[in-house]
């Protein structure tokens, strides 16, 4: 159930953020960006650890803080790339 929640964060994050996120970069490689938001929901909840709201052993609030930084940081690098 693990990996099931922390994959539904990952990907509630990955959306919004590419709504957020405006041109290029938010359209291509939609690909890493998702890894990005999934990657950084994972790193939160092993991060920050153990507070808060915990759904089957994940921290929800954790892990969508981690998604929104990283997917915000690979927003940044991308849009510096092009």
């Amino acid at each position: 159930m693990f990996w099931f929640v922390w994959a539904v964060v990952g990907v509630v994050v990955w959306w919004a953020m590419s709504r957020i996120c405006s041109g290029k970069a938010a359209g291509s490689g939609w690909w890493a960006s998702l890894i990005a938001a999934l990657l950084g929901s994972w790193l939160g909840d092993l991060v920050l650890g153990d507070w808060l709201w915990m759904w089957a052993g994940f921290n929800v609030i954790a892990g969508v803080i981690g998604a929104v930084v990283v997917t915000w940081l690979w927003c940044l690098v991308v849009k510096q790339l092009k």
